[in-house]
């Protein structure tokens, strides 16, 4: 049943119904590479989780997306199939001029040029620990980009094991714990044989960001 969001009406007319599975958002956790920061715009992996027809995010503490939402309270998912760009954007700040602007509750919000769609979320009933920030997330506008919306792409095994191979690698660096290397080299096959020339790079960045 498509999920629309009329129950957030309580909000006030700020918030627009957007049919966010129509954007490929649905249930359990949609991997996105989400824009924050309104002056300084800033792009990192983070999973959209939908659970009972509901949408929040968990970010980790002291990371530039903890920072900008805790502040400002808006962000963007962007949906994105380039994997390098994923690789990109968890290990290095992405340049200015990868980003467009869309409108969004009176606010020009950044989004990625290379974003396929995006959804700009207002962040509500934040709970800030001493290691994470969860929030709820109210659509507030969405869209698709036109040049690469007319691009329909199928599921590719090695597209995916670049992302389990970059959340490991992100686990390799706060932890030092040899086993994510074992686990990075596994998906790095992976998407050697299943991936096309993108997923070949990605793999490639992540070995000299790592220097293994």
């Amino acid at each position: 049943m498509t999920k629309l969001f009329s129950e957030y009406s309580k909000y006030g007319s700020e918030f627009s119904t957007v049919d966010i599975s129509a954007f490929g958002i649905l249930e359990g956790i949609s991997e996105t590479i989400v824009s924050t920061g309104l002056k300084y715009p800033n792009a990192a992996p983070i999973g959209i989780i939908v659970k009972d027809g509901k949408y929040f995010v968990r970010l980790f503490r002291g990371s530039h997306t903890w920072a900008n939402v805790l502040k400002e309270g808006y962000m963007g998912a962007n949906v994105v199939y380039n994997p390098l760009l994923f690789v990109r954007s968890t290990f290095f700040d992405l340049e200015p001029s990868e980003f467009d602007y869309v409108p969004a509750h009176k606010l020009n919000f950044p989004v990625l040029k290379e974003a396929a769609a995006w959804i700009i979320f207002k962040c509500i009933n934040v709970m800030n620990t001493d290691q994470t920030l969860v929030a709820d997330l109210i659509p507030m506008n969405a869209g698709f980009n036109e040049v690469h919306k007319k691009n329909i792409l199928v599921p590719n095994r090695g597209f995916n094991a670049v992302l389990e191979a970059t959340v490991h690698a992100t686990r390799y660096q706060l932890s030092g714990d040899k086993k994510y290397i074992e686990l990075i080299q596994h998906y790095e096959n992976l998407a050697s044989k299943c991936g096309g020339e993108n997923e070949k790079k990605a793999m490639k960045l992540l070995h000299e960001v790592l220097e293994f």
